[in-house]
């Protein structure tokens, strides 16, 4: 593993991948898949940037 510290956009795309994944199994069990997608994208990014900032602290 690389001892460079993680930006922003490296949070920020590893959450919009894992959300959006989990939104796809959501849309494939409860809601549209288009929406679950979304939305899945959408909370993962917030998740991301949340995870930079307490990792700043």
């Amino acid at each position: 593993m690389s001892d460079k510290p993680k930006t922003l956009l490296d949070y920020t795309v590893r959450g919009i991948l894992m959300g959006g994944s989990v939104g796809v199994i959501a849309g494939l069990l409860f809601i549209d898949i288009s929406r679950g997608l979304f939305l899945g994208m959408l909370c993962g990014a917030l998740a991301g940037i949340t995870l930079y900032n307490k990792q700043a602290k």
